[in-house]
Formats: structure tokens, C-alpha cells, sequence
């Protein structure tokens, strides 16, 4: 394992833009991406699939450039060195995803980067550990149910009549809740499981197998996993002014009787509003001296056995962070990362101190291989 420096140097990360694709296209890309990449880690999320990992003198391109294929992968765009640092901080802390600081990212790219090799996992605990600082700083007001309003405006459809969410998940649930908020008469959830909620909220649920035997809706919003298959709309109970895809692979198939929105076009308005551009680029310029500040952190660490004391204890931390998420679903993830961080740093401040005032560099050692 190299220094931090030479590892940030020699990272580099091919990304593949999904959002909207077919089942197969998206099965093509991710074979790809793992055969090319073998050894890396891959980051799926419902607008990307992209491999990270460490190699010898890669130059890249940026979202403009054309200049370099590093690995014959072919992917839509490549990055290398701090800028992949950078965006990969940017994709965990949700600058990247369609809505704007979403936060289920956080969890997808650290599960992902749980088992990487050890030089690759470091960077990406950086990265995480920078996008959490920014959502700290930061108050992301959009979750993924204004994605129905964005439908709505695009379209000029109004918030009326009856709206069927497909799927029970954590989007199918705000985007219901969102529906009833704005105003239509009547919201359904159609899903394989009643979800494990107190309260509908407005909303009720009703078995997807069942949905067909419905009567008619105004709006229906497709919010299924992605092991979920295309819908047939001949299953569907009539559906009378819009459909919205909110899926990766689509949730819909051909012969849409109505208008249709995607992730996809969600993503292309999105890049049409100047200020929404400008907001995410502000923040990601934040967010990238916020990468620099702990890259520059880490190397110190590095250098030092309290600092790798401190690194791995903050491990453990997050493979039990990630552990008491599945567990406790109900719960904000940033809550659960801010009362474990606070409860770790309390335990080791006062160790850490000393041992730093103590200068015994065998002992500092010792104990930090102890929680490897």
C-alpha cells in the first residue's frame, strides 16, 4: 500500500451514465464495468454504474474532454487522480444524483467500499467522510418525492384527481406522501409488501398483483426496484394523463398510452435551469476543499500511529453505522452517523491524547493493530 499521495495519484474512476435504460443495457454495462475492471469497486445507483481502482500513470477525461481512453472500457467518462476524489465525494454526497443532496447514496457507496482493498477503501473513507461534512454544512431541502412536482411542472400536469405510486419502498412512499401534500383526491400505493410503517399518511396500500382491477388513475409514478421487471401498462388500470419512470432499469415498457417522463429527462431539464447548475457547481467547489483539507489530514495520520489508531477505529464505525442502518430503517442516517461519532469520539479523545503526549510509538502501534 502506497502513501495516500501516490494512491489519490494513481486512482481513477470510468463511470457509465444508466439513468432510464432497459434491464439489458444496464445488465451490458454492469458485465462491462466488472470484467474491465476486475478488482475495483463498483458503485450502481439508479443514474450511474461506475468502477473505481488504482493503476499506474491513467490520465482521464472530465465530463468535456475527449482526449483519453484509459482502459478500452468504454465508458462515458473518466476521471483520475484528486478529481476523482473529488467525484466520487460528490456521487456520496448526492451533487450528482437527480435530486439534489439525496441522502440513500451515502449508504450504496459505503456498503460499496466496505471490502475494497485496503489503499482503495482509504480514499473512499475520505471521500464519505467529506460528503457527510458537507451535508452537515448544508441543508438539502429536496428528497426524492419532489421529483413529482418536477414531473408535474415539465409537463403541465396539474396535481389532481387519482395518483398510483408502483412500488412500496422508501421512494414510493414520498412520492405518495408528496402526492397527497400537493393536493390529488385520492393516492394508492400498489407494492409486493405492506410497508413497515406506523401510518399511511394519507395514502393507501393495496397488493400490486392487485392493481389492475383498479379503477382508473390521472397519474401513475413507477417507483419499482431493480429486480422488478418491466410493467406491462395492459396490467394497469387505465391511466389518463401521465406515467413517470422513476426507475433504473424503466419500470415501463413500450406502448405507453399517455406522456411519458423519465429520470432521464428529469436529469436533461435539470441541466437546462442555470441556477440549479450553479448551485451544484458552488457546492462541489466547497466540497472539493473539503476533500483537500482531509487528504492533507490523512497523509499526516498516515504518518503517525495515533493516526492510524484513529483510522481504524473510525472503521469499526462505520461497518457498524452501516449494520445499525439496516436494523433501525426508520431512523435518519445522518442521525445515526452524528450520536456514533460523538459517542466514539468521547470514548477516544483522552487515549488519544496521551498517547500523542507520550510519543510511544510501540504502544500507539500495538493498540491500533487491535482493532483491525
Amino acid at each position: 500500500m502506497g502513501t495516500i499521495a501516490e494512491n489519490v495519484s494513481n486512482l481513477r474512476v470510468c463511470a457509465w451514465h444508466t439513468a432510464s435504460l432497459r434491464a439489458a443495457e444496464v445488465a451490458s454495462i454492469d458485465g462491462r464495468a466488472g470484467a474491465t475492471h476486475a478488482g475495483g469497486v463498483i458503485v450502481s445507483s439508479c443514474q450511474r454504474t461506475e468502477a473505481y481502482q488504482l493503476g499506474e500513470g491513467v490520465a482521464a477525461t472530465g465530463p468535456e474532454g475527449s482526449d483519453v481512453q484509459p482502459c478500452g472500457c468504454g465508458a462515458d467518462v473518466v476521471f483520475s487522480g484528486r478529481d476523482a476524489v473529488v467525484h466520487l465525494a460528490a456521487v456520496a454526497a448526492g451533487l450528482e444524483s437527480v435530486v439534489l443532496g439525496e441522502a440513500q447514496i451515502l449508504g450504496q457507496v459505503r456498503g460499496a467500499f466496505a471490502d475494497a482493498p485496503a489503499a482503495v477503501r482509504q480514499l473512499g473513507e475520505v471521500a464519505i467522510a467529506a460528503a457527510r461534512q458537507l451535508r452537515r454544512e448544508t441543508q438539502f431541502r429536496s428528497h426524492a418525492g419532489h421529483l413529482l412536482d418536477r414531473s408535474l411542472a415539465i409537463t403541465g400536469t396539474a396535481a389532481r384527481g387519482r395518483l398510483l405510486v408502483l412500488g412500496a419502498g422508501a421512494m414510493g412512499r414520498l412520492i405518495a406522501e408528496r402526492g397527497v401534500e400537493l393536493g390529488f383526491d385520492e393516492v394508492v400505493v400498489a407494492g409486493r409488501t405492506r410497508p413497515n410503517t406506523t401510518k399511511e399518511s394519507g395514502w393507501t396500500f393495496v397488493p400490486l398483483a392487485e392493481a389492475g382491477r383498479l379503477a382508473p388513475f390521472d397519474v401513475v409514478a413507477g417507483c419499482l426496484g431493480s429486480g422488478a421487471g418491466e410493467v406491462s401498462f395492459a396490467s394497469l388500470p387505465a391511466i389518463g394523463s401521465l406515467a413517470i419512470d422513476l426507475g433504473t432499469p424503466r419500470n415501463f415498457g413500450t406502448g405507453v398510452p399517455c406522456r411519458l417522463v423519465t429520470v432521464a429527462e428529469l436529469l436533461a431539464d435539470e441541466a437546462q435551469q442555470q441556477h440549479r447548475v450553479r448551485r451544484r457547481r458552488e457546492l462541489t467547489s466547497r466540497l472539493a476543499e473539503i476533500v483537500d483539507a482531509r487528504l492533507a489530514r490523512s497523509a499526516e495520520d498516515g504518518a503517525s500511529p495515533v493516526g492510524a489508531l484513529r483510522s481504524a477505529v473510525e472503521r469499526v464505525r462505520q461497518r457498524e453505522l452501516e449494520r445499525a442502518q439496516r436494523l433501525h430503517p426508520e431512523v435518519a442516517p445522518e442521525t445515526l452517523d452524528a450520536l456514533t461519532r460523538a459517542l466514539v469520539n468521547q470514548i477516544f479523545h483522552a487515549p488519544s491524547k496521551r498517547l500523542k503526549e507520550s510519543r510511544d510509538e510501540r504502544l500507539s502501534g500495538e493498540l491500533a493493530a487491535l482493532f483491525r
